[in-house]
């Protein structure tokens, strides 16, 4: 499948972790988010050993068991103001070290040397096994409201329309061999309390069995005349009208007010977290990719993404994201949700943007 290619096997299980570890045929990548381009490093490699310091970095101590074909484990140990990281090596490695910015990272691939010579009386190698199949890549799907919540009605009726391009999306990702789970996959609802109801959604995005996590919804507005594609990330509403558009999806009323407050605790504390602040970066980088492909596809204006104290988002382990697929009270845009053709139109969008992530979001360009 072109996207193993592409994305090698994915460890979204340490994704999060300080490094992010990926491995892969031939190689193993070390992955570190940083907070700045101030942070200064030094490499070295001795006895078995490679030695990585981060200058300017915080990090809580870690120690990785990797068992790839180059590196046994990977232990981050926090000294004052750095850390270091030491890599128990399998044997003498080539290592390939790159910066990247938006976000800040560093990348290091390390590659078992090849010998120089071999003898020639040299007994033949034991036969190797096959090394196994990549996992599949996770996308979670989260179709929003369901059940006795509809969700914004205007010219279509929201919970139907975002489970049924959930549907079409989910047939089109698994031709390409990504994994879909939905949590839901008919008009029902998770729970009749609506606390409760998210809860569960966000439950599922909190999982190291998960690689993505996407809430599919249809946007509203007072008066009628806004059309456009919207896609958030988890963080703090940054003006009135996303604060009164998260209310709404996070139940309404005194309800919604009261999740969103709930919610806003959780993004403060990503102000204090280097983790969660890495998560919220690949995040944003997930709803502005699918944004511009949904757009592209779709002919649907563009409005950019925002950061949103949306309670189905808050526990969020992978890059997730709220996409607002259009305006379902617009005159024009509310007939073409209605329309399958376009509900297609949306469902390869999203797919476009999926893949575009996975190929460039996990790991270096």
């Amino acid at each position: 499948m072109r996207v193993f290619l592409l994305v090698g096997v994915w460890l979204w299980s340490l994704a999060l972790a300080f490094p992010r570890i990926g491995v892969h045929e031939g190689f193993t990548r070390l992955v570190f988010d940083l907070p700045s381009k101030e942070v200064q490093h030094t490499l070295s490699q001795e006895n078995g050993l490679l030695v990585l310091i981060l200058k300017g970095v915080k990090a809580a101590p870690m120690d990785q068991v990797v068992n790839s074909s180059e590196v046994a484990s990977v232990q981050t140990l926090p000294e004052g103001g750095q850390v270091r990281v030491v890599v128990r090596l399998k044997g003498a490695v080539e290592a390939t070290v790159r910066r990247y910015s938006d976000p800040e990272r560093l990348v290091v691939d390390l590659s078992l040397k090849k010998e120089a010579s071999t003898p020639a009386k040299a007994l033949p190698d034991p036969p190797r096994s096959r090394p196994p199949k990549p996992p599949k890549p996770v996308v979670l799907l989260d179709p929003g409201h369901g059940g006795m919540d509809p969700g914004m009605v205007g010219y279509v009726v929201e919970k139907e329309v975002v489970l049924d391009v959930a549907l079409r999306l989910e047939r089109l990702l698994e031709r390409e061999g990504i994994e879909v789970r939905l949590t839901r996959d008919r008009d029902m609802h998770l729970s009749p309390d609506k606390r409760e109801d998210l809860s569960r959604r966000a439950a599922l995005a909190d999982s190291s069995q998960v690689n993505l996590f996407i809430s599919l919804h249809v946007n509203a507005t007072p008066t009628r005349t806004a059309q456009g594609v919207e896609v958030f990330y988890f963080g703090r509403a940054q003006d009135a009208r996303v604060l009164t558009q998260v209310i709404r999806e996070n139940g309404g009323g005194e309800l919604g007010k009261r999740l969103t407050q709930e919610a806003r605790t959780v993004a403060e504390r990503i102000l204090f977290d280097i983790v969660a602040q890495a998560n919220q970066r690949y995040s944003q980088r997930l709803a502005e990719t699918l944004g511009r492909k949904l757009s592209q596809t779709t002919g649907s204006p563009f409005r950019g993404t925002f950061p949103g104290d949306f309670f189905v988002l808050r526990y969020a382990k992978v890059p997730a994201v709220l996409v607002e697929m259009g305006f379902g009270d617009h005159p024009a845009e509310g007939r073409r949700l209605a329309d399958p053709t376009y509900r297609e139109k949306v469902a390869q969008g999203l797919l476009s943007g999926i893949l575009t992530f996975l190929a460039n979001g996990a790991y270096a360009r």
